[in-house]
């Protein structure tokens, strides 16, 4: 029993020694709203456009024929297209993290396609939504 009071004390002294309240300390899972079910939490948009989609084609300088000869650039959070010739490689050691970014390909907000541009040339573009699937 005494064994358990000096555990305790210690830890108490230790988290206010480390700078940490012994409330913070705690498991997540003692905290009073532990168990109840939370509403699901939509991906944040924090690309630089402030919106999930590009509102128009975001175009490279490759040209292509279809869209299967376009890819995002390799970047975390690719934000534009090009030839998949060009995209090259992330680094085996390269992590990204899992959020969702606006004006990027991730989570299907934008999609790379091979689109007409305004001079009528096919060019590699970033465009809006997920890809059609065939």
């Amino acid at each position: 029993m005494t064994f358990v009071q000096v555990s305790s004390a210690l830890t108490i002294a230790a988290a206010l020694f480390l700078g940490c309240s012994p409330a913070v300390a705690q498991p997540k899972s003692a905290q009073p709203d532990a168990g109840q079910s939370q509403p699901p939490r939509k991906p944040k948009s924090t690309g630089p456009e402030g919106a999930s989609a590009v509102a128009k084609p975001k175009f490279s300088s490759d040209a292509c024929t279809k869209d299967e000869e376009c890819a995002p650039v390799a970047t975390c959070h690719p934000d534009r297209c090009v030839g998949a010739a060009q995209a090259g490689k992330l680094p085996a050691d390269t992590m990204c993290s899992m959020e969702c970014r606006g004006g990027t390909v991730d989570c299907g907000f934008n999609h790379c396609a091979c689109v007409a541009s305004t001079a009528g040339k096919k060019l590699c573009a970033l465009v809006p939504g997920p890809p059609h699937k065939r």
